[in-house]
């Protein structure tokens, strides 16, 4: 999640090749890569034109305008980050405390993780100022925590206590990565254990 002072992202995607820059899924990416970086009023159809290598005329090939780049970038996120994630999961594994130890655990693979988490803080911080981000933002934090309360019931959680514990874990999962290491394995079973209550 972090971004430096002069704007210069630590994990940042490669552009998209040539050959797949024309595809309105390179526009998003390359847009999700630019707000990470610059925050969404770095996210210009020109500069992304530039960064792909093709003309701008290949973006409204695609899109309107810029603002429907912008809806696209939040279904895109949403999609990739939750939903896509949560069948992942789920057909991963058949039981609930796995695929929740599998969740608690992602923040940690850091390189992947770490991109995937400076997109997230840019979009809240997007959020601030525009209420569709907002909207977005809220929709996919309760469809997180709805999914992890129900991985802890399927784990004999009680659901008096399961969306308290949700919600430790989704604050859990959105700063662990800073704090513990990844070679730390007996620490975040530990941390593991509290929230699931073992």
């Amino acid at each position: 999640m972090r971004v430096t002072d002069r704007g210069q992202s630590k994990h940042v995607r490669e552009r998209p090749s040539k050959n797949s820059s024309l595809s309105p899924d390179a526009w998003t990416d390359a847009a999700l890569s630019a707000l990470a970086i610059h925050g969404i009023d770095g996210v210009r159809v020109e500069v992304l034109a530039r960064d792909i290598d093709v003309t701008k005329g290949s973006f409204y090939w695609h899109f309107k305008d810029r603002d429907a780049l912008l809806v696209k970038m939040l279904e895109r996120w949403r999609e990739r980050t939750t939903l896509a994630l949560m069948k992942r999961l789920d057909s991963a594994s058949e039981f609930p405390e796995e695929r929740l130890r599998q969740l608690l655990r992602l923040p940690m693979q850091r390189e992947r993780s770490a991109f995937a988490a400076e997109v997230e803080l840019a979009i809240r911080m997007w959020s601030r100022k525009d209420a569709r981000a907002l909207a977005v933002l809220e929709e996919v934090d309760e469809l997180r925590l709805s999914y992890i309360e129900r991985l802890l019931i399927g784990s004999a959680v009680p659901a008096s206590v399961a969306r308290a514990r949700a919600v430790l874990a989704y604050s859990y999962m959105r700063v662990a990565a800073t704090l513990v290491p990844p070679s730390a394995e007996a620490l975040m079973g530990q941390c593991e254990d509290l929230i699931i209550g073992k």
